[in-house]
């Protein structure tokens, strides 16, 4: 996992939406699994099962672990070169701070900079920094 000089990591669970898909569409699959390939690439993830409500089984979800403000970045700047592909994608960003989970969507209209800024906090309480890298703010 990404980590700081003091070990600490902030983890995200990512999960890929399409409004022009279903989710077990084969076509759907092939892009989140090419971009799953892209994003590890660029930071640390894992999948992780999440138990569903009501359901014996659960939903992989993508784990991006951040431990510094670069590995922060790149996972913005994939983010939002991801969703600018196509305008019917979303990431839906899950965060726990705390005990208490915080989630935003990113759409590929806009990604909204307070909702940015929200996870940027949230990592920089977590793993040390200013908890605004430089150069997300001109989303």
């Amino acid at each position: 996992m990404s980590t700081d000089d003091s070990g600490a990591t902030f983890e995200l669970a990512v999960e890929l939406r399409s409004n022009d898909y279903y989710p077990d569409d084969e076509r759907w699959l092939s892009q989140v699994n090419a971009y799953r390939s892209e994003l590890h690439g660029l930071v640390d993830t894992h999948l992780q099962s999440r138990p569903l409500a009501g359901s014996k089984g659960g939903v992989d979800e993508l784990i991006v672990a951040l431990g510094s403000a670069g590995a922060f970045t790149a996972a913005v700047e994939s983010f939002r070169a991801w969703l600018g592909r196509d305008r019917g994608r979303r990431i839906e960003v899950r965060w726990d701070d705390g005990g208490v989970e915080h989630y935003v969507s990113l759409t590929g209209e806009a990604i909204d900079v307070d909702s940015v800024r929200s996870i940027a906090t949230a990592a920089a309480h977590r793993v040390g920094g200013s908890g605004w890298p430089d150069g997300t703010a001109r989303y």
